[in-house]
Parts: C-alpha cells; sequence; structure tokens
C-alpha cells in the first residue's frame, strides 16, 4: 500500500525540487594503496586519498572529493571517492593523491602523478613513499642521518679528483667526479642503487660503470674512506676519504641514461634503468623529439617504452598542490627509442668518460 506523503501535493514537490537542487555524486574512483616500508602505523594515523584537477599547471590543483580512513588501520588502505560528475570538465586532467598522517604529521605520501578519469577504468594500485628522513639509529652501517651528501678530493691518475657522493635512505646513490686542473668537459656523473654488506659493513654503489664502488663508513658515520676495485684499503699516505658535508647538498645529476617512458593525457614520466626511479619528464628542451619518437613507436595508449637520452636530473616544480619541487627528468637530447624491450641488456651508448 502507498502511503501517502505528509503535507498533500504541495510537499510533495517542495521534496521533489530538493532532490532536483541537490548535487548528484555519480562518480566513484575506487583503489587500494600501500608502502613497502615494514613498519606498524600508530593506531591514531590517518588515510586520506584526493580526486584533484590538475589542469592548471604552476596552480594549486581543485579538489573535487575525497575518501578518509580514521583510524587507517594498516596497509593496504582501500579507498572510494565519491565526486559529482558535473564537476568533470572534457579535456582537463584529473589524478589520485593519497597520504598517510599522524597527529598532523605526514608520514607517507603518493610521490607521483596517478591519472584517472581519461578512460581506464582498472582500479587504482597507489605506491606510497615515506616523507620522513631516517633517523640515525635505523641507518645501516653506522652511516649516521641520511640523506646526507659526502666530499673529498682524491688522488686520481691524470690528477686529484673531487668526489661528491649523495646516499639516500631508499638505496640510490649520485656521483660527481671532477677532475681538477683539466678543461671540460671534466666533470662525469653517476646514478644507481647503494647496498650494505653485512659481513664486511662495506657500502657498495652499484651504477652505469663496469665496476661497483667500495666505500667504508669510518667515524660513526661522519666520513666514507674509498676503498680499492677489490673492495680492500687503499695503501697510501695520501687522502682516502670523503668527509660528510654539514647540510644535505645533492647534485643535480647531467648524464646519459635509459628508462620505461610513457606519455599519457599530457603527463610524461620514466622510471629509470639505473635506480628504478619513477620521476616526471619536463616539456621542455628537446622533449618534443622524445614525444614524436614515442608516439609512433607505441602500439597503444599508456604503453611504457624503452627510451634512450642524454639528460638533467633537477628540480622542477610538483603539480600536486602544496608538495615541494621534484626531481624531474629534464632531456637535453633525445637519443633513441627500443620497443620491445626493458631495462636489462639492450643496444648502448656510452656516456664519455674521462680517459686515464
Amino acid at each position: 500500500m502507498t502511503r501517502p506523503i505528509p503535507g498533500g501535493p504541495g510537499a510533495a514537490f517542495a521534496l521533489a525540487l530538493l532532490f532536483i537542487a541537490s548535487p548528484a555524486l555519480a562518480g566513484t574512483v575506487q583503489g587500494t594503496a600501500a608502502y613497502r616500508e615494514r613498519m606498524m602505523l600508530p593506531p591514531d594515523a590517518v588515510f586520506e586519498a584526493q580526486l584533484q584537477d590538475i589542469s592548471r599547471a604552476g596552480a594549486p590543483a581543485t579538489v573535487l572529493g575525497r575518501a578518509r580512513l580514521d583510524p587507517a588501520g594498516q596497509p593496504p588502505f582501500r579507498f572510494e571517492i565519491a565526486y559529482d560528475d558535473a564537476a568533470v570538465k572534457p579535456g582537463s586532467r584529473y589524478a589520485v593523491r593519497a597520504t598517510v598522517t599522524h597527529r598532523g604529521q605526514l608520514l607517507f605520501t603518493t610521490d607521483r602523478i596517478y591519472p584517472v578519469l581519461d578512460g581506464r577504468n582498472a582500479p587504482l594500485e597507489l605506491l606510497l613513499v615515506s616523507a620522513r628522513r631516517a633517523p640515525p639509529a635505523a641507518s645501516p652501517g653506522g652511516l649516521g642521518a641520511l640523506p646526507a651528501s659526502f666530499e673529498g678530493e682524491l688522488p686520481g691518475a691524470g690528477g686529484p679528483i673531487r668526489w661528491h657522493v649523495d646516499l639516500h635512505p631508499e638505496g640510490r646513490f649520485q656521483l660527481r667526479e671532477t677532475h681538477l686542473g683539466r678543461p671540460a668537459p671534466n666533470q662525469f656523473d653517476d646514478i644507481g642503487r647503494w647496498s650494505r654488506e653485512a659481513e664486511s659493513g662495506r657500502v657498495v654503489l652499484r651504477g652505469g660503470r663496469e665496476a661497483p664502488i667500495f666505500l667504508m663508513p669510518v667515524e660513526g658515520g661522519a666520513a666514507l674512506r674509498k676503498l680499492d676495485l677489490d673492495g680492500k684499503p687503499i695503501e697510501s699516505a695520501q687522502n682516502d676519504r670523503l668527509q660528510r658535508q654539514r647540510e644535505f647538498t645533492p647534485i643535480e645529476p647531467r648524464l646519459f641514461l635509459t628508462g620505461m617512458f610513457v606519455y599519457l593525457a599530457d603527463a610524461a614520466n620514466i622510471v629509470l634503468c639505473a635506480d628504478r626511479r619513477s620521476v616526471p619528464v619536463a616539456m621542455e628542451a628537446d622533449f618534443k623529439t622524445l614525444e614524436a619518437a614515442y608516439l609512433g613507436a607505441r602500439t597503444k595508449p599508456g604503453e611504457r617504452l624503452l627510451v634512450s637520452v642524454e639528460g638533467l636530473l633537477a628540480p622542477r616544480p610538483s603539480m600536486e598542490a602544496g608538495q615541494p619541487p621534484r626531481t624531474t627528468l629534464v632531456v637535453e637530447r633525445f637519443v633513441g627509442v627500443w620497443p620491445g624491450q626493458r631495462c636489462g641488456p639492450m643496444p648502448t651508448a656510452e656516456a664519455p668518460r674521462p680517459k686515464p
């Protein structure tokens, strides 16, 4: 039996107008988020995912919807963001950003753009990265607090070489060798992964060189001792140490790079083969050449292809509201695209190296 609406026909008409005037949240974005660190979150940590309009370069993103887990619980975090279909405009760019906070302090955050509302229907899988520097007690091998920069002037076959090493807590390194007294080009950069040997305590850098570089933390992490090619101490009266700098002063590496590149929805990204880091690609310098080659070689939208470039890794403004500048690849010269290949064995192009 149908019950009459209280108040008669006038009330029914007013109720219908109320429904018409109310915004219709007809769309949802679903996904999960997790981090790789093995740690338990505090019981009162909070997870939040936001759907953002990031169409205007250099302008703060507009939040169209959000999902909040309070308390967050433990990963993976499952979320569903409701949004108003009417707020989605053709030609605009949308992305999801997520954070985990504890009493107002940021613990984890996404560090790349996750595009949505671009025709893809698969649920999102967000990777959260730590927003905090590792404390001294958590640093391996007595390295002290990371990230950190180490510098020193070491002897070389053709004269002194100034070494600069940046160590990041997630296992990435950056290296610059400047051959003093030589004409330009006398500066050579490298990036890659570092690890610590459990038995010897040595820190091993593996990057674009054929042989690894061995360093030994000394003085409680106040310095790194340069070892020989076999990982043994160098028997010499000359300096063999890189001193920790008072502040983290990372270099902006300029070098030959390969990586898995994708260009979709006016956003470009590359996962670097050298250290498996995901970074945005700036749409400047020789980007147009890279873009044209990629679009001509891909077989479907969103496909990642192996590319090689000469480029600069330098800070650029983040496209996410309220975020600091991000390390970005600036393509100074496009070299090639290699369809069907991935990071690993591939056609190589040697970056110039100093002669002994």
